[in-house]
């Protein structure tokens, strides 16, 4: 296959000296030449023809100058196109180099760094069991010392447990003594079961002969039952309407006393009112009483003194005869009449007395018919008693049968007893060895048990220093030298680190010289003037530039990586014409196939897409949309945008309003929440300098919009799948007209 190569630089320089000769050309295009007819001639078609000749001379020159400065633009254009496509080449093969210097660098320093590491850790850990060595011997001492006490009881326990065999083989002697008696006493046993239930089959024989008089009884029983429910119903019948009489009496009793109560109560406070004066008028006859006591007491009373107290008796006793006429004869008169309505009262109760009359005959009645069943009652009562004589008459017939039986029985058990007493001797004393000896074990079971207490203590502190062994061990695993740098350890190993290697220096920058251009690539720095990476390590903004030494031109490109994670970028490129267009990539789209990325190429605004690009597993990438070609095609042409799809928010908005959690960006501090229905709240926030952030979040369809204090829409976010959010649309991507309504609308009057 045949190499094409292009010389750039020589179209670059062609297209510099074509316009430098299209404007000596213009220039002299700009001489203007006329000629008298008188100079020509006599003739008018040849000065016609002459004018006619300069006209298409001047216009040759401007068509001249039209295609010189074509070609001029063509090898331009050409020359900076070959230059870019070369340029960037270059830059990605510098920056692969970059990358090999610097890794190449942080791989030397972290070999450096690891051996360092090393030797300061093993330096640590020496001295770490230096120092616990020495604890160790102090407890190791005293662990000693508990051993010796654990031998010594260990041997009581060996000496206890030989006199426990002994026991047991005395015991087991003893049970082979015991054994034929313990048989004897086995068939005893049989024997007396065998008795009581000889006893047993007897009385059941005697109840299965009392249970038939028992039967017929309790069916007399039942049938006297049977001729008493009717006059034991007509007694309940009589109980009921007993009480129902004692009721209405009751209730009559109780209307007309509280009736009578009422006017007793009046007649009484008149009747107190009454005695009052009465009281009165006796305490002035007491009076007059003692006045006349007094005049015949003293002597001499003169006839006026006894007729002047005459006269008051005379007016007291007119008085007491007016306050009777006035108040007391009505009075009596009306305690007369209470009394009488008292007796008429008593007249009303005549017929409850007939119905308790009445009811007393039925009563009578009532008992006269029960007493011929009382009698049989009375009979079957007899016959009960009788049978209960007969049954504990039977009983001792068969108490006195067994008797017999059971005292040879007890008799030879008693014989038995005789013989296995002393066996039972020699089992108590077995049985005091036994209980000395367990308390001998309980004794050195106390002693292991303080000694495992004293044991405790040191195995704690064993443990205790273990565990801050261990601990400083996985401290010294975890220890940093960079981070924790102890300067007293390095001076103690000096002589130690001579063999480490220098330190290489990591460039934050690399230039390439070729000779016909310059490569640079630089790194976006953090606040200490360090290459600010992300959470892996990697550069978070490349810049390379390539510049051309012979022509001056120059092509750059910046790749970022963006905060939305999962491999997202963007890269910005200027093109040595000063273009500038814009990468952006998604590494997973929303709603796109797993292993599915997409590429958007945009203008620098990154409003404006110029193609989609997209690559899926196992694919390279291919183009889906090129704006040009759709904006020709049929569908492109009724497309109302005039335009493509703008990649998602999420890309190109760098600072959004809110976080994924609906929180202002940077900001902790708390929203006014409202319900505002239908599962629909908004949650208001308010800066540091006052600006107000409104959050409406739709948790029925995933929807969140966040507006500013004029309730207009900046952001759209929408919720996935597994619950999180994403910022969808936001007002950035779009152009602002003032005679048009917000790009993304406004909140609803009701979500204000």
């Amino acid at each position: 296959m045949v190499r094409v190569s292009y010389d750039y630089d020589l179209m670059t320089v062609l297209a510099r000296h074509l316009w430098h000769l299209r404007d000596e050309l213009d220039i002299a295009s700009q001489s203007d030449k006329t000629f008298a007819p008188g100079d020509i001639g006599p003739r008018p078609e040849t000065a016609e023809a002459l004018e006619d000749f300069y006209g298409a001379w001047k216009k040759s020159f401007r068509e001249g100058w039209q295609v010189m400065t074509d070609l001029g633009d063509l090898l331009d254009k050409a020359g900076k196109a070959f230059y870019d496509q070369d340029a960037s080449h270059a830059a990605g093969a510098a920056q692969q180099v970059t990358a090999q210097v610097r890794d190449e660098a942080t791989r030397h320093n972290e070999i450096r760094k690891q051996k360092l590491s090393g030797k300061l850790r093993a330096e640590q850990a020496r001295r770490l069991e230096a120092r616990y060595k020495t604890q160790q011997a102090r407890l190791k001492k005293e662990q000693d010392a508990l051993v010796e006490k654990r031998r010594k009881i260990d041997e009581q326990t060996a000496a206890q447990q030989k006199r426990q065999e002994e026991l047991n083989k005395e015991q087991e002697e003893l049970a082979k003594k015991r054994e034929p008696l313990l048989k004897q006493q086995d068939e005893l046993q049989a024997r007396q079961q065998q008795l009581w239930q000889e006893e047993k089959d007897l009385l059941k024989q005697r109840d299965e002969k009392l249970q038939a008089e028992r039967d017929k009884l309790q069916k007399e029983y039942e049938a006297l039952r049977k001729d008493q429910e009717p006059l034991l119903k007509q007694q309940e019948e009589l109980r009921l309407k007993q009480q129902q009489l004692w009721a209405d009496e009751k209730a009559l009793r109780a209307e007309r006393d509280a009736a009578m109560e009422k006017k007793v109560t009046a007649l009484e406070q008149e009747q107190k009112a009454y005695d009052g004066r009465q009281d009165a008028l006796q305490e002035k006859q007491e009076a007059l009483w003692k006045e006349r006591e007094t005049l015949l007491g003293k002597g001499g009373a003169t006839q006026a003194e006894l007729d002047a107290w005459q006269r008051k008796q005379d007016a007291l006793d007119k008085e007491r005869d007016a306050l009777w006429e006035s108040e007391g004869k009505g009075l009596a008169a009306r305690w007369d009449a209470l009394e009488q309505e008292q007796r008429e009262q008593e007249k009303a109760f005549a017929p409850f007395r007939e119905r308790q009359k009445e009811l007393d005959d039925e009563r009578d009645a009532l008992s006269r018919a029960q007493e011929p069943l009382s009698e049989r009652q009375d009979g079957l009562q007899t016959r009960q008693k009788d049978l209960w004589a007969l049954e504990k008459s039977t009983q001792k017939e068969v108490e006195d049968a067994m008797a017999k039986k059971q005292d040879r029985l007890d008799a030879d058990r008693a014989d038995l007893q005789t013989r296995l007493d002393p066996l039972d001797q020699e089992s108590k004393d077995l049985q005091d060895r036994q209980k000395e000896l367990w308390d001998d074990q309980s004794e050195t079971d106390k002693a292991q048990t303080a000694l495992t207490e004293e044991e405790k203590p040191v195995q704690q502190r064993e443990q205790d220093l273990q565990d801050r062994f261990g601990e400083e061990q996985d401290k010294l695993r975890d220890w940093d030298p960079d981070r924790d740098d102890d300067v007293g350890l390095r001076r103690g190993m000096r002589g130690q680190l001579d063999d480490l290697p220098e330190e290489a220096f990591v460039p934050k920058g690399y230039t390439i010289d070729d000779g016909n251009s310059t490569t640079t690539v630089s790194y976006q720095l953090d606040e200490n003037g360090e290459i600010k990476v992300d959470k892996e390590g990697n550069p978070v903004e490349t810049t390379t530039t390539v510049t051309n030494k012979n022509t001056g031109l120059t092509y750059s490109e910046t790749y970022r990586q963006l905060p939305s994670g999962d491999g997202d970028s963007v890269t910005t490129t200027r093109s040595s014409d000063g273009s500038v267009t814009k990468v952006y990539t998604d590494a997973s789209p929303e709603g796109a196939a797993d292993g599915t990325m997409t590429r958007y190429v945009t203008d620098e605004t990154g409003r404006d897409t110029l193609q989609i690009w997209t690559k899926r597993p196992g694919e390279d990438w291919s183009l889906t949309m090129d704006k040009e070609t759709y904006l020709n095609s049929d569908a492109g042409r009724e497309d109302v945008q005039q335009r493509l799809d703008r990649p998602p928010a999420y890309l190109t908005v760098e600072k959004p309003l809110v976080d994924g959690d609906g929180r202002p960006s940077g900001s902790s501090a708390p929203g006014e929440r409202t319900a505002l229905g239908d599962g629909v709240t908004r949650t208001d926030y308010t800066g540091a300098d006052g600006s107000v952030t409104k959050v409406v979040t739709n948790e029925v369809t995933g929807i969140r919009y966040v507006a500013g204090a004029n309730n207009e829409v900046q952001e759209i976010w929408q919720r996935r799948e597994d619950g999180s959010w994403y910022l969808k649309e936001s007002a950035t991507q779009h152009e602002r007209y003032s005679n048009l309504p917000p790009p993304l609308g406004e909140l609803g009057e009701n979500w204000r």
